[in-house]
């Protein structure tokens, strides 16, 4: 159902685009703004605060996360760090000054990883209980109370260094929200495109927050 559902969604954002907005280069800003999304390997969530995640119906697809349930406060600090690794090493991204660095040798101030969260997702973590973190087996980094500490390869898939962008190809009006799909592609690679998105996103002050975002894989291949 999940499946079917993207495919009309993709065709109506295609049969609308025309008539709603066809500008180049608005197109290539939302690009740009799919992407930091795709390259921290965020392609299936929503906002919801569900208790459940959903559930993969296929070997092509995945589940959709839910980020706006405090159990997963630690997706959406992950993203702000990796967002921050790939786009601000230089500025925001410190050596750890521990003695043994056992959580990781490097480091992040949480303001920004909170300010990254806040201008993609349009959420407030600042005063969210991060404690949940030091729960969440999945996390692989640390948080002390003020900084964020990990490795800058435990966020990468073994054996998978791709990184993947999105590509706007439609774009329609819904409401105060747009809908807008498109191509993921390999960065290294721009004619292997392995999947196709449908996002939802909200104009805020000449950029947008994102609301959801899925992700069909073309080929069982997926990412790898």
């Amino acid at each position: 159902m999940k499946k079917f559902l993207l495919s009309v969604l993709l065709i109506f954002v295609f049969c609308c685009a025309a008539s709603a907005i066809d500008q180049t280069p608005e197109m290539k800003k939302m690009s740009v703004f799919i992407s930091n999304f795709t390259e921290a390997g965020f392609f299936n969530f929503d906002l919801e605060d569900g208790d459940n995640d959903g559930e993969a119906l296929s070997e092509y697809e995945e589940p959709v996360t839910h980020l706006g349930n405090p159990a997963n406060i630690a997706e959406l600090a992950r993203f702000g760090i990796i967002h921050n690794l790939i786009n601000n090493y230089n500025s925001r991204i410190k050596k750890c000054k521990d003695k043994n660095c056992e959580s990781g040798n490097l480091t992040i101030d949480k303001k920004f990883v909170f300010e990254s969260v806040k201008k993609y997702f349009g959420l407030d973590i600042s005063k969210k209980d991060l404690s949940v973190i030091a729960e969440d087996p999945s996390a692989v980094f640390s948080f002390d109370g003020k900084l964020f500490h990990f490795d800058a390869d435990s966020f990468r898939e073994p054996g998978n260094d791709k990184i993947y962008f999105a590509d706007v190809q439609g774009v329609t009006k819904r409401g105060k929200n747009l809908l807008i799909a498109g191509d993921i592609y390999n960065s290294k690679k721009i004619t292997e495109r392995p999947g196709m998105f449908a996002a939802t996103v909200r104009p805020v002050n000449g950029t947008w927050v994102i609301i959801d975002m899925t992700t069909d894989w073309v080929t069982n291949a997926g990412r790898d």
